[in-house]
């Protein structure tokens, strides 16, 4: 009998454009496992807990991450994933404040590869 390993793990790519770049990514529970990101220009990765898209101004994401410029980050949570418990949606906005909605210039290039795991069977 051959047992084959399935993983549940996604993973999402985001180039960022002239906006708030709001991306719903899962709209069950899910374990946030980590991510890369790297930025032209300091930005903050904003990660709400929600079934629906944010509301950037209006929502307040769960966790806020810095992406400063010219330095690639990584962040891993090894074996253990972060839990949300509703959903995992995602923004990237210029300003750190939880009511910021401050689009990114067009030149102001950043990216992020968001890897995740929803919950099946919810």
């Amino acid at each position: 009998m051959n047992v084959t390993a399935i993983s549940s793990l996604k993973r999402f790519h985001l180039v960022t454009g002239a906006s708030t770049n709001v991306n719903s990514l899962a709209a069950v529970p899910t374990g946030l496992d980590g991510f890369c990101a790297w930025a032209s220009v300091t930005c903050y990765l904003k990660v709400f807990d929600k079934a629906t898209a944010p509301v950037l101004g209006t929502d307040v994401p769960a966790m806020t991450f810095q992406i400063p410029a010219n330095v690639p980050q990584r962040i891993d949570w090894g074996v253990e994933t972060l839990a949300l418990k509703y959903g995992l949606q995602i923004a990237v906005t210029l300003n750190p404040a939880d009511n910021d909605a401050t689009v990114l210039a067009a030149a102001n290039t950043s990216g992020v590869e968001v890897f995740y795991s929803p919950q099946s069977g919810v």
